[in-house]
């Protein structure tokens, strides 16, 4: 089901009066900020920050990748720390805790 459709779906109990208001801003919120209105799947994402931190973790890019601009910026500035940040960002990617800027598990 598209995230259209969901909103659709929601907008009706909201009509019908089984969901609150809040209810249903909270859902459609969620709903437009997620992975799925993209064309990119969360496993994707997890591949290409993954393969970016891999082969150009010196230069932050994996840290753009993810909306994280001011720490990639750092990273670009140091070289990744002269390679210890970029060492460490590869064992947080791999074991799955690496987060996006809105804190959310980029995962497999």
């Amino acid at each position: 089901m598209s995230n259209a459709e969901e909103i659709s779906k929601y907008k009706k109990l909201l009509d019908d009066g089984v969901i609150t208001q809040e209810d249903f801003d909270k859902k459609k919120n969620d709903l437009l900020s997620s992975t799925e209105g993209s064309n990119m799947s969360p496993d994707n994402k997890w591949l290409v920050t993954l393969l970016l931190c891999l082969f150009v973790g010196f230069l932050g890019i994996h840290r753009f990748y993810v909306g994280k601009i001011g720490t990639g910026i750092l990273h670009l500035l140091t070289l990744g720390a002269f390679g210890i940040w970029t060492l460490i960002d590869l064992v947080i990617i791999v074991l799955g805790k690496f987060t996006d800027k809105e804190g959310n598990l980029v995962t497999r």
